[in-house]
């Protein structure tokens, strides 16, 4: 007895067991493994010469399947998600996802995506793989290899290292050390060169990571930032290259650069300086603040230095960095330092022709262009149309450009936002220090030859900061000093392009089919109803729209739209405050929002006709300018001025014995908004001048609850009795309620003294009110059939016992047909 049983265990295969019944044995049963190949890779075509039906070839195309994210040499954590995308000219059956060879996942409808645990690589690197099928299993695969590392604790950054693999062209046995006065740099000697191909190379990366970036930085290269991987996204920010090449920029006397990708550091000379392939020492702070690494080119103490502090925070979606420039010597050094971005917003590792360049000045100094119709080296372009053509979209360009923004950079944030992926990237910095700001590409309709720095086709652009205006110019450190600012860089998506932006939020703005269309982005968490969202009409403070924002965050962006009602963008004030009113970001700043002011409180009374009168304001924007402050003499009073466009904050106020004075004041700001009145009933502050002892009853007062009543329904009263005097007040009180009314029995109570009366169609109590004291009386009418349905029904009470005698306090109520009406709120998105 023979067999072949493949996929079983030996155990629960029946024939097994009968031939040991029978006294054959088992001693020759024997496993083996039998590998096989995908349907596509041996299916052949043979001849069919007859045959009825005709022979069908069978359906050959291939689907296609591209892993959108982990990009190819990614840091990725041990629960990694990998994104894929899949089509067939039928349709896609399955994907199959693998981590090295082992079958990890299969998805058989779209999205395909899946989450692979990685824990058995940590500190290594993987081979991820996505394999593609159609229903007639042909197939298709895309790979990516990764590094791994473990994951970090919600709301935590954390600080880890990885070894990566990347194919390095050899280069480093044909430097030569040379030197420019106290600096050393490597020269290329591109004979010895010559023509290599790469060869992996280890690189160590430090990782640093919350729950919205990873970030790796590599020392060995000039202790660049290597990588900003949004988490939200999956994608990597910064241009990675695939290769390690040299090519034939940066300085003139080096005669070499590595387009390494990254953020590198440029210094002491222009045109990337010496620093870019040296090695960095490096140091590391972890807290529960978050994740610090200290970076340094040197400790020579003969020429300028740097040192650079990254710093992730345990909960912002941004990377802060501070440059730190060092004169270590005894003389004041000319120097050149500049950072260089290489950027490429979504998930392919390049860019497309709607990436836009995002500055802020309105004219640029060309550096460098491959287009003579363009301006030449040093001369002005302005920005970003120049003769008609829109040069801040990629796709306009012609041949390659770099510029400045002239005269100096414009603003304190520059960026790039692919408006296709929806994906960006801002640097917020301060332009005051780091005045230079610079942009590059490589073209776009006929580009440079990317053959020069890398080996599939990839491109990206620069965003460069630097100290000095331009290339051109040179700053000056004094001797044993040091120059240091910090700027923050991160990633947005989803908020259609990059108008505006901070350290805190960023915005885009945009006009399309007669609508404002407004994105905004936080770089932390922020909960609902913590920030607010304006736009205003620029020259009259119209209103246009408003929102109270509800939770976003890096991840969480926000979107609105409204009319445009015919306004240009550039008329038009996009703000967003949070619920302080602090400015967070806003495109076309206007303020329109005015101060807010009160006055102090007072006391209850004061002894003399005179006494002092106190207000403030605040305004978080141009600040409080003037004041007006209005009086009010007793509860039934009119306002009336008292001070106008002061600029005081006190005033000496001279009353008279027994009278109640009420305050309020309003601000105005600089930019000459002014607060509306406040119309509390007892005004902002109030107090009564005695100059003897008295009992002061004017804060009494009088409601009903309901004020409009259906029929059958009953009206609660309740009169407040106030003393805020210095003397017991002996205190009458006559209420007569409207006709058509009657008191129901029973409901007549006081919360001190004798029981309320009722006799004569009034309502009657008396009783001692001390100073600082109230009394409640409460009584409950209904209705008859007398009232005369929507005319109003007042009835007045009389008070007696403060200091300038009897007054009366009323209260209207007023029988209705109350109806509920469907609330309908207008969609402004």
């Amino acid at each position: 007895i023979g067999a072949l049983v493949m996929g079983y265990d030996p155990t629960t295969v029946p024939y097994l067991g009968w031939a040991a019944g029978a006294g054959l044995g088992t001693d020759d049963v024997s496993q083996i493994t039998v590998r096989g190949l995908r349907v596509g890779q041996v299916r052949r075509d043979f001849p069919a010469p007859y045959g009825n039906p005709q022979a069908q070839r069978a359906e050959a195309t291939p689907p296609s399947v591209s892993i959108t994210s982990p990009g190819e040499g990614y840091v990725v954590v041990e629960e990694a998600p990998v994104w894929t995308t899949a089509s067939d000219n039928d349709a896609v059956a399955k994907v199959e996802f693998y981590a090295d060879d082992e079958l990890q996942a299969i998805v058989t409808a779209p999205p395909y995506r899946a989450t692979l645990d990685l824990s058995a690589y940590r500190g290594q690197t993987v081979t991820l793989r996505a394999v593609a099928y159609d229903y007639a299993l042909n197939d298709a695969e895309d790979t990516r290899t990764v590094a791994v590392v473990q994951s970090p604790a919600p709301g935590t950054a954390s600080f880890q290292t990885v070894t990566l693999s990347i194919p390095t062209y050899p280069y480093t046995h044909c430097l030569e050390p040379r030197s420019n006065g106290p600096y050393t740099y490597h020269w290329l000697n591109w004979n010895c060169y010559g023509n290599p191909t790469p060869v992996p190379h280890d690189y160590e990366l430090l990782v640093l990571e919350n729950d919205y970036l990873r970030v790796t930085l590599l020392p060995e290269l000039g202790g660049r930032v290597y990588q900003m991987i949004f988490k939200p996204t999956g994608h990597n920010e910064l241009y990675q290259n695939p290769v390690i090449k040299p090519n034939h920029w940066g300085p003139p006397e080096m005669g070499w650069w590595l387009a390494a990708g990254g953020i590198e550091w440029c210094l002491p000379v222009e045109e990337h300086g010496y620093e870019w392939g040296e090695p960095w020492d490096w140091s590391v702070v972890t807290s529960t603040m978050g994740v610090t690494v200290t970076l340094r080119d040197t400790t020579a103490d003969d020429r300028i230095r740097a040192a650079i502090t990254v710093h992730l925070p345990a909960d912002r979606g941004y990377l802060a960095v501070t440059p730190r420039i060092e004169n270590p010597t005894g003389d004041d050094l000319d120097y050149k330092f500049w950072l260089n971005a290489a950027l490429t917003p979504g998930a392919s590792n390049t860019v497309g022709a709607d990436l836009r360049f995002v500055f802020n000045a309105d004219q640029v100094t060309v550096h460098s262009r491959g287009d003579d119709y363009l301006p030449g080296e040093g001369q002005p372009m302005d920005w970003p149309i120049y003769n008609g053509r829109d040069y801040s979209r990629l796709g306009n360009w012609n041949q390659w450009l770099g510029f400045f923004e002239r005269p100096q950079a414009a603003g304190d944030f520059i960026g790039v936002y692919d408006t296709a992926a929806d994906e960006g990237v801002a640097r917020v910095f301060p332009s005051g220090v780091a005045r230079g700001s610079k942009g590059f590409g490589f073209g776009w309709s006929h580009p440079i030859d990317w053959h020069e720095w890398t080996d599939d086709g990839s491109a990206y652009v620069e965003l460069h900061g630097g100290v000095a205006p331009t290339f051109w110019d040179t700053a000056t450190i004094t001797a044993g000093k040091a120059l240091e600012w910090t700027e923050y860089w991160y990633p947005v998506s989803g908020i259609g392009r990059l108008s505006a932006a901070t350290a805190k939020a960023a915005l885009g703005v945009r006009e399309d089919g007669g609508r404002f269309h407004i994105g905004v982005h936080s770089t932390a968490p922020r909960a609902a109803g913590t920030g607010t969202l304006y736009v205003w009409d620029r020259g009259a403070c119209a209103e246009l729209g408003r929102w109270e924002l509800p939770a976003i965050g890096p991840g969480d962006p926000f979107a609105a739209s409204v009319a445009t009602g015919g306004r240009a963008l550039d008329d038009v004030a996009f703000v967003y405050l949070d619920s302080e009113g602090n400015l967070l970001a806003a495109v076309n700043p206007q303020d329109c929002l005015p101060p807010t002011s009160s006055v102090e409180p007072l006391p209850p009374w004061v002894e003399t006709t005179c006494f002092t009168v106190t207000w403030s304001g605040e305004d978080v924007w141009s600040g409080v300018a003037a004041y007006d402050v209005q009086v009010r003499d007793g509860y039934e009073g009119t306002w009336t001025d008292w001070l106008t466009d002061t600029t005081a904050a006190s005033a000496v106020f001279t009353g008279a014995h027994g009278h109640t004075y009420f305050f309020r004041a309003r601000a105005g700001d600089l930019a000459g908004n002014w607060e509306a009145w406040g119309d509390e009933e007892w005004g902002q502050a109030f107090t009564t001048v005695l100059t003897e002892p008295a009992a002061v009853l004017v804060t009494s007062r009088k409601f009903a609850r309901p004020r409009l009543f259906p029929p059958g329904d009953i009206v609660a009263y309740t009169i407040l009795i106030s003393n805020t005097g210095n003397l017991t007040a002996g205190v009458t009180l006559t209420d007569t309620p409207p006709t058509g009314m009657v008191l129901l029995t029973g409901t007549l109570e006081a919360t001190s003294g004798l029981t309320p009366t009722y006799a004569g169609g009034q309502i009657r109590w008396s009783g001692p009110v001390t100073p600082s004291d109230e009394v409640r009386v409460t009584y409950v009418l209904s209705p008859t059939a007398a009232i005369t349905f929507g005319l109003p029904l007042t009835n007045t009470a009389e008070i007696d016992g403060s200091v300038l005698g009897p007054f009366t306090r009323r209260e209207v109520v007023m029988q209705s047909h109350v109806v509920w009406l469907p609330l309908i709120v207008r969609d402004m998105v």
